[in-house]
């Protein structure tokens, strides 16, 4: 069921996303034939130049802002009472971000790319704590930690290249069990 939800997750994310990206070229561009623009590029007659760009609905209530924060580019969805609910912008180091939030405007799932290109998946509680992430690593192996309500790291499970585990924390962070398996190789479980 989770691994289910998590699918849909990722995939309204994709189409989110496409759904915008191809949004954005068409309005930018007016035909998706156009060669997507040099950075360094003149203004011409077919081009939008602007600081920031609002889409806003009959009320004139802004729905959509394309904007610059701290330089870098970030794209963000409003809702009908003018909440932040989705996100999407560059990080200091050029690393793309996609923020879901909440309808009070708090970000609970993030999206991300590092500035080496490794992915995470984070998801924070009502209280806007982070308590789930799923993360790869330098090597391109898979790790899932879960954060108590204090922020501790409770349980950690991990793929490397040939060996597979989980280890418990108890509420200092402190591991208590760990079960790790080498390929081919019996499960050993380690109590501290």
């Amino acid at each position: 069921m989770q691994a289910a939800i998590k699918r849909l997750t990722v995939g309204i994310l994709c189409g989110i996303c496409g759904f915008a990206g191809a949004f954005c070229f068409s309005a930018v561009s007016g035909s998706a034939e156009a060669q997507a623009p040099s950075a360094q590029a003149p203004p011409s007659s077919r081009a939008l130049v602007a600081g920031e760009l609002r889409l806003t609905d009959e009320t004139g209530r802004t729905r959509l802002l394309m904007t610059l924060v701290r330089g870098k580019p970030r794209m963000f969805m409003l809702d009908d009472s003018g909440e932040y609910r989705l996100e999407m912008g560059l990080g200091q180091e050029g690393e793309p971000h996609v923020w879901l939030r909440d309808k009070d405007g708090a970000s609970k799932v993030q999206l991300a790319l590092s500035a080496r290109g490794l992915p995470s998946l984070t998801l924070a509680d009502q209280r806007d704590r982070e308590r789930a992430v799923l993360a790869l690593s330098r090597e391109g192996e898979p790790t899932f930690l879960m954060r108590d309500d204090k922020g501790a790291d409770r349980v950690a499970v991990w793929r490397d290249k040939d060996t597979g585990g989980m280890a418990l924390a108890d509420t200092k962070g402190q591991t208590v069990l760990m079960i790790s398996a080498k390929d081919g190789q019996r499960a050993e479980v380690q109590v501290f």
